[in-house]
């Protein structure tokens, strides 16, 4: 060992094994990797609507040749991640995140015009959409604001292309997701499964989304556990060279921590600053870290998608010099694209059968039938989506989703419909505040509970309860009679206590009535698909009218005080597709009604009415506008008190008070004009508007009493927000000489 060779020879072999062993462990060769090129792998973190910058960040990989021979990513980082790895092309994505409604991408359901009629009338008597759910005897809270129904179908139609890919190794570009364990707060990957589904885990935003269970286990957003998964894309391809993209939200100072929600705030970011801090220290000296200038784009401006895309290229150029050293040839860089595995271009897959599953008492037969999809078509992603929506808002799903599988050389579409969290009895809950300058004020509080899907067909018993100036006890059985939910009967029993004032030429108070009634009846009709119904109601019940104060001195015959009976037959036709009932945008409402009320029915008098209301919303930019029209009259006979057509109310002859003008004959013509306040493109706001209304009507009791001198002209303004907990109303109304201002907290429309 003293020769002087040998030694050198020694040295230099422990010089190489040295250099090897700092270079790591060996790569793995992967199809279109290039011998002595470098490795590369893509981390892309978490960041909400600030990783909309990871696209602008692929934009300049590409255009500087960087071959990804895999990604992996958090949250807002998985999606992207997921949509490059499954063939979309940073073009693709600029295009698709600007076009994107993000509102709708985070509410529940479909639009409310595809909503079933039987809800659209729900929502008339109730405050709130979402219940509170009675299950095993127990109060059962939502596991988060939303289930996120249309992000998963959003996710899925985007990633359409690798639908059927199982194995995440087999997408164009390795892939993995990361979310958090619920119960423990360790990190998952996701590396095979539902494509879409692992993004949506990834993003299950603790409280606002609620969890995604996989394979046992609760899943919540991974920027809980692993904000910036560096350690994730080292294990998967064992790259040379890690490009990690950090849009994480940083901590506030603290002269901006100074309430609850920014105290809250900060605690959450903690968590994923402190872990993405851990990941980032391990990045290598070759390693090469962007971190976009986000400013003032919060993680919830998905409407500023355009501006997050141009900050993530404009810092990925900052780079430009390290990442040009990772950049390949023209040919070889396409040559490391078509190495890449190839995914069906078809994205309209022909389905050759259906298949249901299905974990609710509703009938496989009634899911089916809304399905517009018929074996031997091509697949329309949009149509499917709109029709899982539909079926998710026949109501008390979690989610309602597809799959597609291969089966003996078939494509089969899989829907798959899952019991709501919280099951299917539920409490839902409305209230009206009104109050004005004058004194006067009503206070009405409901509650309504709701045992759904009694049955295959999906039967449905409510029981409502409203008590405060106007009391209201209702109970009524739902039944469709067929799959396709076209046929219905509906009996039910109600009882009502409400006031009537009445006013005489002079529209000074003449008497005040505190009405009392109750009905039992059944309608039975056919929807109209979603947007109308077609009906025929029988009714009967005893009444009584109690004069509260004043005196009676007009016709005896249409003022009488005692008892009273109701019997007759209704006709009904009725349209809806607002958009919203608070603030409605686009859509219309019709609602025409004939009444003939018969003495052999066991009504007290022969009468017959008809009336009709409608409106349409037309909108154009920020401003709407809404006519709006009420008629209504006798046919023949004369009506009792509880019969009266009644007028008054914000919206309604502003200037009076809700039923302080009646009569046998009403009518009101108006236009409603809106304009939005807020941003309209922006998710996870609370709409905000100021309009005003111009109105004109009346109420007669005789027809010859119908004259333009007789019409009240009236008007309002008002500012409006649509809150979680409903529709809030600040307004000043005037109808001749009386004025009204009015803080109403219930829904109008």
């Amino acid at each position: 060992m003293r020769n002087p060779r040998m030694q050198r020879l020694l040295s230099g072999l422990v010089f190489v094994l040295s250099l090897l062993a700092l270079a790591g462990p060996p790569m793995i060769s992967t199809a279109g990797t290039a011998p002595g090129r470098h490795r590369v792998g893509l981390v892309l973190g978490g960041g909400g609507a600030r990783g909309i910058a990871h696209v602008g960040v692929l934009q300049m990989l590409q255009e500087l040749h960087v071959p990804v021979d895999c990604v992996a990513g958090t949250s807002m980082g998985s999606i992207i991640g997921g949509l490059y790895a499954a063939g979309m092309t940073p073009e693709e994505m600029t295009k698709t995140v600007q076009r994107i409604d993000w509102p709708a991408a985070f509410t529940d359901g479909p639009p409310r015009a595809d909503l079933p009629f039987r809800t659209k009338q729900q929502q008339r008597v109730l405050l709130t959409n979402n219940g509170v759910g009675i299950k095993g005897g127990q109060v059962q809270l939502p596991q988060g604001l939303l289930q996120g129904q249309n992000l998963l179908l959003l996710l899925q139609e985007l990633s359409l292309p690798a639908a059927k890919i199982r194995d995440f190794d087999q997408l164009r570009v390795p892939y993995r997701a990361v979310a958090t364990d619920l119960a423990t707060g360790a990190p998952v990957v996701l590396k095979s499964g539902d494509l879409a589904m692992a993004m949506r885990a990834s993003m299950s935003i603790p409280s606002a989304l609620v969890p995604v269970e996989l394979d046992g286990k609760l899943l919540v957003d991974g920027g809980v556990s692993n904000n910036i998964p560096v350690d994730v894309v080292r294990e998967l391809c064992r790259p040379d060279v890690i490009i990690a993209v950090d849009v994480g939200s940083p901590l506030a100072p603290a002269s901006e921590l100074n309430s609850l929600l920014s105290i809250t705030g900060q605690l959450t970011s903690i968590l994923t600053v402190r872990n993405a801090q851990q990941q980032i220290r391990t990045l290598g000296r070759r390693d090469i870290l962007i971190t976009p200038d986000m400013g003032d784009i919060s993680s919830i401006a998905f409407d500023r998608s355009r501006a997050a895309v141009t900050i993530g290229y404009a810092a990925a150029n900052d780079k430009r010099g390290e990442l040009s050293q990772l950049s390949l040839s023209l040919a070889a860089y396409q040559a490391h694209l078509a190495g890449r595995p190839e995914l069906p271009e078809n994205h309209q897959p022909v389905i050759d059968f259906i298949r249901i599953k299905n974990t609710t008492r509703l009938s496989d037969q009634v899911i089916e039938k809304q399905l517009n999809v018929k074996p031997g078509e091509p697949l329309d992603p949009e149509e499917l989506n709109r029709n899982l929506n539909i079926i998710y808002g026949m109501g008390d799903f979690q989610q309602v989703t597809y799959s597609l599988v291969e089966k003996d050389g078939k494509t089969g579409l899989v829907v798959e419909a899952t019991q709501q969290h919280i099951g299917t009895n539920a409490l839902n809950f409305g209230l009206f505040l009104g109050a004005n300058m004058k004194g006067d004020s009503l206070f009405n509080l409901s509650v309504a509970y709701t045992m759904s899907k009694i049955n295959s067909l999906g039967g449905q018993w409510r029981n409502f309860v409203q008590i405060g100036g106007n009391i209201k006890l209702e109970t009524d059985f739902y039944q469709p009679l067929d799959a396709a939910q076209e046929y219905f009967i509906n009996p039910y029993f109600s009882y009502q206590q409400y006031n009537l004032d009445l006013l005489d030429d002079s529209n000074e108070d003449n008497a005040s009535f505190r009405i009392y009634r109750a009905n039992i009846g059944m309608e039975v009709g056919r929807n109209l698909e979603h947007w109308g119904r077609l009906s025929l109601g029988l009714r009967y019940g005893p009444g009584k009218n109690d004069l509260r104060f004043g005196q009676i001195s007009t016709n005896e015959n249409t003022i009488n005080e005692g008892s009273f009976d109701d019997g007759g037959y209704s006709i009904r036709w009725a349209a809806d597709t607002l958009d919203n009932l608070n603030f409605p945008t686009s859509g219309y409402y019709a609602n025409l009604v004939f009444y003939d009320s018969l003495t052999a029915l066991g009504a007290s008098n022969n009468f017959s009415t008809l009336s009709l209301s409608a409106a349409k919303a037309y909108t154009w930019g920020k401003q709407t506008l809404i006519p709006r029209t009420i008629l209504a009259g006798r046919l023949s006979g004369d009506l009792g008190v509880q019969d009266l057509f009644l007028l008054g109310g914000f919206l309604n002859l502003s200037g009076y008070q809700a039923g302080q003008i009646s009569g046998q004959y009403a009518g009101l013509g108006q236009l409603i004009y809106m304009y939005r306040l807020d941003n309209a493109s922006a998710a996870f706001t609370i709409p905000l508007y100021a309009g005003g209304s111009l109105e004109v009507g009346g109420a007669w009791n005789a027809i010859d009493e119908i004259t333009l001198d007789s019409l009240i002209p009236a008007g309002s303004l008002f500012l409006g927000a649509d809150t979680p907990l409903g529709p809030l109303y600040l307004a000043g109304g005037l109808a001749k000489s009386d004025a009204s201002l009015y803080l109403m907290l219930g829904r109008l429309f």
